[in-house]
């Protein structure tokens, strides 16, 4: 996706950034160079898991994770703009509890 040119802002939790670096810290490089994305890692040094969320102009997806970091196949697939909106603020939300990696 990064490669496409679209803007877009990745946030991952301190685990799966630490799991980027050992197992593919060039490529992860590569994507935190690229202009059109924003990196960032969650300052929270727990073990919380925040949802995964693709969210565009047009829809939104989120899928969110259990308490023990699997994936539970509860999912929201909206083209609503209400929904749309909620999942901004959610964004936002981890956005400001997180850190740019360059």
């Amino acid at each position: 996706m990064a490669e496409s040119g679209k803007d877009m802002t990745i946030i991952v939790t301190p685990k799966v950034y630490d799991r980027l670096v050992e197992d593919h810290e060039k490529r992860l490089q590569d994507i935190i160079k690229r202009e059109n994305v924003t990196f960032m890692k969650l300052n929270d040094k727990g073990d919380a898991i925040g949802p995964s969320m693709t969210i565009t102009d047009v829809f939104t997806y989120i899928y969110f994770f259990n308490n023990d970091g699997v994936y539970d196949y509860k999912i929201i697939v909206s083209l609503e703009d209400a929904t749309r909106s909620w999942a901004k603020e959610l964004y936002k939300h981890y956005k400001k509890q997180s850190t740019a990696m360059e």
